[in-house]
């Protein structure tokens, strides 16, 4: 597991919903984005539901997984 991966768990574990409502207005996502996000980190449903519910493959949503996390990683 890499060092952005264990850093925003982290967060994700001890965060109250006022911490993600911080993080989402000072990180840009797109549309999409804010959809696997609430979807994954809100929601936590795994990534064969959110590829299916968005009608699109496992490796894409886990490949946007990834930029959101990279994203949030910078701002916190």
């Amino acid at each position: 597991m890499s060092a952005i991966v264990k850093k925003v768990n982290l967060f994700f574990r001890r965060a109250n919903k006022s911490d993600i409502n911080k993080i989402l207005d000072e990180v840009i996502l797109s549309d999409r984005q804010r959809k696997v996000f609430d979807l994954y980190y809100i929601q936590k449903h795994n990534i064969g539901f959110i590829a299916d519910t968005l009608n699109s493959s496992y490796s894409v949503i886990k490949s946007e997984i990834q930029s959101i996390r990279e994203k949030i990683s910078q701002t916190i």
